[in-house]
């Protein structure tokens, strides 16, 4: 999966790397770590492979390389995050 790079890489919570990242790539940092609360896990790791797959396909289906988030996190996390903490608990 293309994005389990980018996880390692972004986020890494070294100041250096931090400051070393573009903005877009800090707004990555940010949807993947968000994606990860929508999912109730502190890694990606943490899923079963179904899980994952279904992640890394909300990764790809709210991202476009190059532009950044498609949607508003508000509208993500109503159509993401509830369903996942919902079934979860």
């Amino acid at each position: 999966m293309k994005h389990i790079l980018l996880f390692e890489k972004f986020l890494n919570e070294d100041m250096d790397l931090n400051e070393k990242l573009s903005p877009l790539q800090k707004e990555y940092r940010e949807f993947f770590k968000f994606m990860l609360d929508c999912y109730d896990v502190k890694s990606h790791s943490n899923l079963s492979e179904e899980k994952k797959k279904e992640f890394f396909n909300n990764i790809d289906k709210y991202w476009v390389k190059g532009k950044g988030v498609t949607k508003d996190l508000k509208e993500i996390e109503k159509d993401i995050c509830g369903k996942e903490k919902t079934v979860k608990k």
